[in-house]
């Protein structure tokens, strides 16, 4: 059945009183507009549920867009009298709002039209408004129900909408318009069936979503009445969600396939003859357009795989292969959940007097004055001299770092250095002062980043020993990254220089990883500036180094895909 549309007809009315004419002789550069009248009428099939009557409001709006006359009822709006501009009269739904969506929303309706006021004349404006969203319903075939049962149907699309029609739901369900919908169907068993059915929805329509069943692939057909606004839209559901010719590999338990803003995606097609490219669609499971990517072939093999990045941290991923025409079950899997670092870039700092004699600043790289997530050796050091992994200001905003190599009583050197661990000063052991390694349950990095600058020692000591393989001419910078599963050490990447560095330069230090299977649990980074200042045989440092060199860095950066 066709009806009529909803029209809110603005009028600028040719012959205007005569008392409002003479105000427009004394003010030139001025027009008159006066709205004349509001038609309801309704053109798409709305629910039987939704009242006849519209409440119409109308707003004027100038050439930046700003309200320079409103109603909240059109009838209301007495006669208006504008300066010479071009306007737009904008009609709406009064009472409704557009951006709520549901089976308990009512129609929005708008439309406008722009109109040129001119000095001492009088135009009219027609503004033919129509239903601004979507409507959307889904019904089921008898031989899909008696094929299927249980299951539970949703119409989803931008902003996390996932609208349920459960079995016999009949009601139809208003979303807005311009927006990629797909139909979900959820079996309750693991398996779910998904097809986009409107790329960019269009207002004013109604979808009507059919499912049937088919013994072969999946099928989707489409089909418009003009005349009433309506979209019939058949899909057709496999009764097998996926045979053995095409199989989605389920990867969300899988550490070496699942990381925090990437995955591999893997599959196989068993197909004899595939005529077309073999690929995969991918998407957040909370949005509605999926995204396509070509699938590589393992070489010897049927299997497919397919790298997707960059994701979002901890969210949940739907996905399926696509061999030609025929698809693979949908299978999900949820990336690894993002934790800060805190204070990578080493501007927070706080101090200390400590000393053995003498009270100098003992400096931490934390705010609560303590070796409590960042450590340095600093505590131990300032017990006979000045800390020597110390904040600076140097030409790069903040803070950065100053690590340094001294000799000492005792152990004969120190190195300046920072690391993510814990630091209680042992004399007896100098060795144990240090445990590298803090708890951490986040995504995996695959790259450490920063800026380094680097001035080594201008003489090498005398009898250093570590290591053994080779005599160093020049000190050696480190900085690398560890991270660990329970006492297993799962990945690390390194980062070595003996250069003089006078200028700021960006350093990239990539994690490999030894075993991708397990997820972390310990993480640690280390910067120093003597590669073997740690050495110990005794209470003494016996790694060859240099008295002098200095290492600076700033700005860490963790990067995960």
């Amino acid at each position: 059945m066709k009806t009529n549309i909803l029209v809110t007809s603005l009028f600028l009315l040719a012959g205007l009183f005569t008392s409002c004419q003479s105000e427009i002789d004394e003010a030139k550069g001025y027009g008159y507009l006066q709205l004349s009248s509001v038609d309801v009428n309704k053109s798409v099939t709305t629910r039987t549920d939704i009242a006849e009557s519209e409440a119409i409001a109308v707003d004027i709006l100038d050439e930046s867009n700003a309200v320079v006359q409103h109603a909240d009822d059109w009838r209301n709006l007495n006669d208006v009298l504008l300066r010479v501009a071009t306007y737009t009269v904008k009609a709406y739904s009064a009472d409704k709002d557009m951006e709520t969506q549901g089976f308990d929303v009512l129609p929005y309706y708008e439309g406008q039209s722009s109109v040129l006021i001119e000095a001492n004349k009088a135009k009219s404006v027609k503004v033919t408004c129509k239903l601004a969203q979507t409507m959307v319903s889904v019904n089921s075939s008898e031989t899909f129900k008696s094929t299927f049962t249980g299951y539970t149907c949703y119409i989803e699309g931008a902003d996390a909408l996932s609208i349920p029609f459960v079995e016999g739901e009949e009601r139809a369900a208003y979303v807005k318009a311009d927006q990629t919908l797909t139909l979900k169907v959820d079996f309750g068993n693991g398996k779910s069936f998904s097809q986009q059915i409107a790329s960019q929805a269009e207002a004013a329509y109604h979808y009507k979503v059919n499912l049937d069943i088919t013994e072969g692939n999946a099928g989707f057909d489409i089909s418009v009445d003009q005349t009433i606004h309506q979209y019939d839209v058949t899909v057709k559901v496999p009764t097998k969600q996926e045979s053995a010719d095409i199989v989605t590999d389920d990867i969300k338990i899988d550490a070496s396939k699942v990381w925090g803003q990437f995955a591999y995606l893997s599959g196989t097609c068993n197909l004899e003859e595939v005529t077309s490219p073999v690929q995969f669609r991918y998407k957040k499971k909370a949005d509605a357009e999926w995204i396509t990517i070509d699938a590589v072939q393992e070489e010897g093999t049927k299997n497919y795989s397919a790298k997707v990045a960059p994701l979002d941290f901890g969210t949940e991923y739907e996905y399926y292969i696509l061999c030609g025409d025929k698809t693979g079950e949908t299978c999900t899997f949820t990336t690894e959940l993002y934790e800060e670092i805190p204070n990578l870039n080493f501007d927070t700092w706080t101090k200390v007097e400590k000393g053995l004699f003498t009270k100098r600043d003992c400096w931490f790289p934390n705010g609560d004055q303590a070796n409590s997530y960042w450590a340095t050796g600093n505590d131990g050091v300032v017990t006979l001299k000045s800390s020597n992994s110390i904040p600076v200001q140097d030409g790069r905003s903040g803070y950065s770092v100053q690590l340094s190599t001294i000799s000492i009583t005792m152990v004969g050197y120190a190195a300046g250095n920072i690391f993510i661990g814990e630091y209680n000063t042992n004399m007896s052991n100098p060795a144990s002062s240090v445990t590298f390694g803090r708890s951490y349950s986040g995504a995996r990095p695959v790259k450490l980043s920063g800026w380094y600058k680097y001035a080594p020692g201008a003489n090498m000591r005398d009898g250093g020993t570590i290591p053994a393989d080779r005599t160093l001419t020049s000190d050696e910078c480190e900085i690398y990254i560890k991270l660990w599963s329970g006492e297993t050490l799962i990945g690390e990447g390194s980062f070595v220089d003996n250069k003089n560095v006078s200028e700021y330069t960006r350093f990239e230090c990539p994690v490999e990883y030894i075993d991708p299977t397990k997820r972390p649990t310990k993480i640690t980074i280390v910067a120093t500036s003597s590669r073997y200042g740690g050495e110990f045989q005794g209470t003494s440092v016996v790694g060859q180094l240099a008295e002098g060199s200095t290492l600076w860095v700033d700005d860490f950066e963790l990067s995960y895909y």
